[in-house]
């Protein structure tokens, strides 16, 4: 592996090119690449799992890409026949090797010259991850995502471990939180587990990411994160199912420590250098260029401390959105660009910041702006999509909370997503900062709201009092180092049922 991170990756032609662009033509639904070093024991198990598991799903509309990449110093890899022979029982699977240079970075990049699919898949050859992460994913990806990866550290991740490998999954753990919180200092990405080996793009984002891509090895995955964030496309993550069964591990973080700060180093320089995408100054904020000097330095506080993009993309990209307590509106400003299918109903009670909002969005629209507040919607929108309050529900009295919850779930469509942050009060220093900033600003009418007691909940007592509206909820950290706010993503079932029943 060790050249595999010194040799840089050849640029691929470039996209404009419109031989390059028929070669590369969508002719299946989907494409599955698995690099196969070494793999040669369990390849056809593999190739059994997953052919079962596409057949089922796409028809004939799939195929499988395997990679084998021996290394020369291997003459026992016996992975390239056996790739071959599997070949001849199965039409749908194309074998394309790979012999350098090493890394399954470039392994990658050789499979997906020789893949035809809408859309692109990514495992490793021994199937660590249960393969229905591709069922969510692929309707992620119909959406209008263009990057769905998975995160072994979401709450609704699972672990299937045998006792004896406790030890060595603990401290992988413990060693990916420390090289994604160095990842999240040091490069524009916010998620906690860059390195899941499971990970599906549309085919716009891998011919951008493949034609950018330097890094052959591991690394590569932060490549496929800037590529997206600097074009701007949608972003999304999901729980995984990991099967760890071997202590085999094809990552070696600690011996090649030097050779990674290398690579961070060199990727952080591309991303200088805007080799993954032009991504100047924020659009949302662009747009309040006319606004006062102190409004302007507040929303650039405000856009850089909180994600709104992030957090925006947990919301369906078509429909009517509800933004309650939109303030100047970032949120659905940056909802609104996501995604031109949304259409955005953004209330608030201050009269000023609404006007300015409408100031700012001449263009906008499929955004309205409005004072109200959820009993003030329109009857003409009966059903959102999705509801967002962020920052919003402290300043309500806790039977307030409930009945703001309740009549949400009642707001929603079936499916749809309530988006709800919040101050986590047991969050130690910074969460007792974030009060006593609360307070402040609400003591000085700052935040024009009653000036009233504020009301907050532990992660443990929102989730409850949500579930107890009928939502199905996830949560996740959402804020910076100076803020201790959680997300909570709740989902109204599919199907309806009386409040309080799960």
């Amino acid at each position: 592996m060790k050249h595999s991170f010194r040799t840089e990756l050849s640029p691929l032609p470039k996209l404009e090119s419109r031989l390059f662009q028929e070669l590369q033509a969508a002719a299946v639904d989907a494409s599955l690449i698995i690099p196969a070093k070494n793999s040669h024991q369990t390849l056809e198990k593999t190739v059994q799992e997953a052919h079962a598991f596409l057949k089922a799903r796409h028809g004939e509309s799939f195929e499988i890409i395997l990679v084998p990449n021996p290394s020369p110093n291997d003459p026992l890899d016996q992975s390239i026949p056996v790739a071959h022979e599997l070949a001849t029982r199965y039409p749908q699977i194309r074998v394309c090797p790979h012999f350098a240079p090493r890394g399954k970075g470039a392994a990658l990049r050789t499979g997906f010259l020789g893949s035809r699919g809408r859309w692109i898949y990514f495992t490793d050859s021994d199937l660590p991850y249960d393969l229905s992460f591709f069922d969510q994913a692929e309707e992620k990806l119909k959406q209008g995502y263009h990057f769905v990866h998975g995160n072994r550290r979401l709450q609704n991740s699972h672990f299937s471990i045998p006792v004896r490998l406790l030890k060595i999954a603990y401290s992988r753990h413990r060693l990916g939180l420390w090289f994604n919180a160095c990842v999240r200092a040091w490069l524009p990405i916010t998620t906690t587990d860059t390195q899941a080996g499971i990970k599906a793009l549309s085919r716009t984002l891998a011919l951008e990411f493949f034609s950018r891509q330097t890094c052959p090895g591991f690394l590569f995955d932060l490549e496929i994160f800037l590529t997206a964030h600097g074009l701007g496309l949608p972003v999304t993550e999901l729980p995984v199912t990991l099967y760890l069964n071997s202590e085999k591990s094809t990552i070696r973080i600690l011996r090649e420590c030097v050779l990674v700060a290398n690579w961070l180093a060199r990727i952080k320089l591309n991303q200088a250098r805007k080799r993954y995408g032009k991504k100047t100054k924020p659009p949302v904020l662009r747009r309040f260029k006319e606004a006062p000097p102190l409004t302007r330095a507040f929303l650039a506080a405000r856009w850089w401390l909180t994600p709104y993009s992030r957090m925006s993309a947990h919301l369906p990209l078509q429909g009517k959105i509800l933004d309650l307590g939109c303030g100047h509106g970032l949120f659905s400003i940056a909802a609104a660009l996501q995604s031109q299918e949304r259409e955005i109903l953004a209330l608030d009670h201050d009269e000023n910041r609404i006007l300015a909002a409408s100031r700012a969005t001449p263009d906008l629209e499929k955004i309205r702006w409005s004072r109200g507040d959820l009993l003030s919607v329109p009857s003409q929108d009966p059903r959102f999509s999705g509801i967002a309050m962020i920052d919003v529900m402290h300043y309500f009295e806790p039977s307030h909370q409930q009945e703001l919850l309740e009549n949400a779930f009642d707001r929603l469509d079936p499916g749809g997503i309530l988006l709800v942050r919040e101050v986590d009060p047991e969050g130690g220093f910074v969460s007792r900062w974030n009060r006593w900033y609360e307070k402040l600003a609400t003591g000085i009418g700052f935040t024009q709201a009653k000036k009233q007691a504020l009301s907050f909940r532990s992660r443990h007592a929102w989730e409850e009092v949500m579930r107890s509206a009928g939502f199905q909820v996830s949560s996740e950290p959402c804020s910076s180092a100076l803020f201790a706010d959680i997300l909570y993503v709740c989902k109204k079932p599919l199907s309806e049922y009386p409040h309080g029943k799960c």
